[in-house]
């Protein structure tokens, strides 16, 4: 007998055919030796549910528009009451016309937006991979040896609703660089980095591309923007050109479509291929960045970044290297594929996405999908209790549920401050107190005694429900993940479970209901109340609660750090005994030491004496260096300049560690006035929009770039650095007059300082002034 063989679903596709719906998949198998492999399904049928009492109605339809569809004996029962049946038609694509027109009438009908090859999928719970046992499919667990191709273009400067003049075009694989540039070669450039590839036409550079990914046979593409920039454009110059762009397996061109109705944002599909956008990965996997521009990333995680560094008119740079410097503009080209092809590998994008379609069953190029993932584990556990989902915007209830609990604070500088943090705070609250869509609709006509009470008279059936086991089973799997430092399938399990509450929240899920975001957020809300309460009662302050996380004065207790694990310690006992008195429910919250802050500072809001929010600063004496912790203050932002950002940390510090940050402040004011800080002084913002769009407020950033415009009309840039002069705002490197420190003084240093100096009953202005009267 042959071992079973498996493989990991790498893109699902349908087709409509004179015996059904034909369903293919194309399937990466572990060993890249072997080939990639297309499992078709013939003969398959799509299926929606419409109501039992309106059957009459839909079968006059039916008989009108000449389709024949089979309708299931089995009856469900909708969340919201109806009872339903299932009906199975051979087409799709009928099957969307035919409820267009019942829906005109007003008749009802549930689950009709689910395609075939998702829900064949879906319902056998064959989420990511699946295994061939003889005749049997079954799921699994493969870890694609998967090829991948970056791609990246050079074009001349971009205007929406134009296609630009294509110059180049770089292909990298683990394997090979490749870089086609058209025009005529430079006998003189020669090069052992990459293959270049001089092609005397468009057409000519745009076959030999074609040529080169088919060649490549990938089953994942890759760039920065690639779908609504790189292949667009490559796709808007072929129709021009009259060229089939075949980059799909099987010789067949993208199938592209719009999103959200937006004609500048696409989705494409290609047969037997993914294409994911960097950006989209990064996000999905809950990276942070100061912006996701393709330089900034590069330069945070692989200390590198375009070859075209921080010139003031990149794309006039590039211009001129396409006419001058072919090599040097190759260079470019092909580094900046190469750059995605690196930070996909350095922050193991790839095994996050692996492990997140094992998860959701969802394809890898699906980003983000929180609605999309929840529908796809939560509707076949739904079905086989009999029950099918609500459709978008069934569900009327429109009380709004409330966000995360945030706590006034207590402002200060406090010595000794611990943080208390709930693990996973909501996936906890719908674990114990068995928040879920059927046990809502179940809890609601069982006997009360049988049911947990939520809020907005909600109740939870304490049997009948799913979502809380889901939630075990990712939980140990988590926990598992963590045990063998997997950390992909750890954060790719996090981001799960915690988007569980926005997708519940959602008027745009299926699965929305106020009563069940509110039974989640409010009772986090009185958890993080009676747990300050607690924490009070055994004598110590509360100073801040934001969410999950509450913030603790030790005072002078001798061991902060024993404290704060007997705190947490003794507050799980409590709600276990309290959960168990109060609803006869098991305690799944659970209380961690998180942090002990030596030195902490809760700020004031600017200008008043009332505890800001979500801001704050600390100072953790660790081996080998101590830490100093910024939250949502200006050294954080990007909006402050290096000088703000600068001197808040070394001030912060100078208080922290007892040093003298009066003259410490006094030299930075002497050596801003001397000029000898002006390198700090420029500040960085992205517009939002065209400088022309801007007409009711120029705010600087909008004056600079308007100034840059007019001495440069070649600039065409979103960024814009800008300082500010004696004669106003002007743009890098256009600055011609002197800075004007006494902006810096009081719109950049003096907030920062006094911020921290109001509770050392002290001030910038009077410091300077003692500074002033020693000449």
């Amino acid at each position: 007998m042959n071992p079973p063989t498996s493989y990991f679903v790498l893109s699902r596709d349908w087709a409509e055919t004179p015996t059904g719906i034909e369903l293919s998949y194309w399937l990466v198998p572990s060993d890249p030796a072997l080939p990639r492999h297309c499992w078709t399904l013939p003969a398959q049928q799509s299926s929606c549910f419409v109501a039992r009492h309106q059957l009459s109605q839909w079968q006059n339809i039916w008989q009108r528009v000449g389709v024949s569809v089979q309708v299931g004996e089995k009856t469900f029962q909708a969340l919201l009451g109806d009872t339903v049946v299932p009906v199975y038609s051979p087409s799709y694509r009928s099957q969307r016309r035919w409820v267009r027109q019942g829906k005109d009438q007003g008749l009802k009908v549930w689950e009709d937006d689910v395609n075939p090859a998702d829900r064949y999928l879906m319902e056998r719970f064959l989420f990511g991979s699946v295994v061939f046992d003889g005749e049997k499919v079954k799921p699994g667990t493969t870890i694609p040896a998967l090829r991948v191709l970056s791609i990246d273009i050079e074009t001349a400067w971009y205007e929406p609703g134009k296609t630009p003049d294509l110059y180049s075009v770089a292909l990298v694989t683990e394997q090979s660089k490749q870089v086609f540039v058209i025009g005529e070669p430079d006998e003189q450039v020669h090069t052992n980095e990459f293959s270049l590839i001089y092609c005397a036409t468009l057409e000519d550079c745009l076959r030999a591309v074609i040529n080169a990914i088919i060649a490549a046979d990938p089953d994942c593409i890759v760039g920065w923007n690639v779908i609504d920039f790189d292949l667009r454009i490559l796709q808007a110059h072929c129709d021009q050109s009259s060229i089939d762009f075949t980059i799909g397996r099987e010789g067949q061109p993208p199938r592209w479509r719009t999103l959200n109705g937006q004609s500048d944002r696409h989705g494409i599909q290609l047969t037997g291929r993914l294409v994911v956008d960097g950006p989209g990965a990064f996000r999905s996997a809950a990276w942070m960045f100061e912006d996701y521009s393709l330089e900034t990333v590069s330069r945070t995680l692989l200390q590198r970044g375009k070859k075209i560094e921080h010139s003031d008119d990149r794309v006039g740079e590039i211009e001129r290297l396409y006419r001058e410097e072919r090599l040097a503009f190759a260079r470019y080209n092909v580094e900046d594929a190469q750059l995605v092809l690196d930070l996909f590998d350095v922050a193991g994008l790839w095994h996050f996405l692996i492990e997140r379609s094992h998860l959701t069953g969802l394809p890898m190029d699906r980003a983000g999908g929180s609605s999309a993932a929840f529908n796809t584990v939560y509707m076949p556990r739904l079905h086989r209790y009999g029950y099918i989902a609500s459709s978008i915007g069934e569900q009327t209830l429109q009380t709004a549920s409330p966000g995360g609990y945030v706590m006034d604070s207590i402002p200060g500088i406090y010595e000794n401050v611990l943080v208390l943090d709930f693990k996973s705070l909501y996936p906890s609250i719908i674990r114990t107190f068995l928040i879920d869509p059927l046990g809502l609709q179940e809890g609601l006509k069982a006997p009360e005694q049988e049911t947990v009470p939520g809020f907005l008279d909600a109740r939870f059936h304490r049997q009948h429900h799913i979502l809380p086991g889901l939630i075990d089973q990712l939980w140990a799997a988590r926990d598992q993940a963590k045990a063998e430092k997997n950390a992909p399938m750890s954060q790719a399990i996090k981001i799960i479970m915690n988007s569980f509450y926005g997708v519940l929240g959602s008027p745009l899920c299926r699965f929305f209901d106020p009563r069940l975001a509110s039974s989640i957020t409010m009772r986090g809300h009185e958890i993080m109340h009676r747990s300050s309460q607690f924490i009070e009662e055994q004598g110590y302050t509360v100073i801040y609660g934001d969410t999950d996380s509450l913030f603790v004065h030790a005072r002078q207790h001798s061991n902060p750090k024993q404290l704060g694990a007997e705190l947490a310690q003794q507050l799980n006992q409590w709600w276990s005994d309290t959960l168990a008195t109060e609803f006869g429910i098991e305690n799944r919250l659970e209380m961690e030491f998180e942090t002990h802050y030596d030195r902490f500072v809760m700020p004031t809001i600017r200008g008043t004496e009332k505890g800001s929010k979500k801001r704050y600063a600390g100072w953790i004496e660790s081996e080998p260096e101590p830490q100093l912790i910024f939250k949502g203050l200006e050294a954080v932002r990007s909006d402050w300049t290096p000088l703000a950002k600068e001197f808040q940390r070394h001030l912060y510090t100078q208080v922290f560690t007892g040093k003298d940050y009066r003259y410490y402040i006094q030299e930075t004011v002497r050596a801003l006035q001397a000029g000898e800080l002006d390198h700090l002084l420029v500040y960085r913002r992205r517009l939002r929009r065209k400088i022309e769009q801007y007409e009711k407020q120029t705010p600087p950033q909008v004056q600079a770039a308007r100034l840059k415009k007019q001495l440069n009309p070649s600039w065409h840039g979103r960024t814009i650095e800008y300082i500010k002069t004696v004669q106003g705002w002007q743009p890098l490197p256009h600055v011609t007059a002197a800075p004007d420190y006494d902006h810096y003084l009081s719109k950049q240093l003096a907030p920062i300082a006094d911020a921290l100096l109001f509770f050392l009953k002290d001030d910038f202005e009077r410091i300077i002034d003692d500074q002033m009267r020693l000449f």
